[in-house]
């Protein structure tokens, strides 16, 4: 479980009386467990690419499937479901609701699965697990840029997803801090098993992915 196909796929944003086409007849095969990079420059159609995988979007052409189930095929609420259950989203500006402390920012999505009964202890562990246990009552604009980064990682572990999906998970930090949230989510892949794709531009971050997909101008292109 974990594992991610997407089959010939484009995807077309219709700008005014233009159609722009962000991804062009891409392929990719993830299996269980990978850690790797999508990489490409800005407008490559990485954040695109992770959207389509995520459910966030859905492809104008071809399918996406995760663990052999193609997302085309599930209604609103299954996609709810898969979101919840299956998949936890990194997103590059942290995406932080700003009135929460960093435990209700975590504990979010739980509250959406009606495991408020457990939650709290989950909510503890995956938050000092990231080394936020004596900031978990901080709001956000309480927090450094890093520590910002961290619970958004940790929100999107605490529901136990079977994937991550990271956009510019670094973009945002500076370098020293950039590699601690790389070196976490490689911890995590190596102790849990977990998929992660994340999304990059900058060659130090891609250094450390098993394997670098690239894009350029929204198709694969050969390393």
């Amino acid at each position: 479980m974990g594992s991610v196909s997407v089959r010939n796929v484009s995807k077309d944003y219709v700008l005014g009386r233009t159609i722009v086409r962000a991804l062009h007849d891409v392929s990719l095969e993830v299996e269980r467990s990978e850690f790797i990079s999508i990489a490409g420059p800005s407008g490559s159609g990485k954040s695109t690419l992770l959207n389509l995988v995520s459910a966030i979007d859905s492809p104008t052409t071809g399918e996406v499937f995760i663990d052999d189930i193609p997302l085309k095929s599930l209604d609103d609420n299954g996609l709810s479901d898969l979101r919840a259950n299956k998949i936890g989203f990194i997103f590059q500006t942290f995406n932080l609701i700003p009135v929460l402390s960093a435990f209700e920012n975590v504990e979010f999505p739980l509250l959406f699965k009606r495991q408020g009964s457990v939650s709290k202890g989950r909510v503890k562990d995956v938050l000092a697990r990231v080394g936020l246990h004596d900031f978990m009552h901080h709001r956000p604009d309480e927090l450094s840029g890093g520590q910002r980064q961290r619970v958004a990682v940790a929100r999107a572990l605490v529901t136990d997803p079977l994937i991550v999906l990271a956009d510019e998970p670094t973009a945002n930090l500076d370098h020293e801090t950039g590699q601690a949230v790389i070196d976490l989510m490689l911890e995590i892949n190596r102790s849990a098993g977990t998929t992660f794709i994340f999304s990059t531009h900058d060659p130090s971050v891609m250094s450390h992915a098993r394997r670098v997909v690239r894009l350029v101008d929204g198709r694969i292109v050969a390393p």
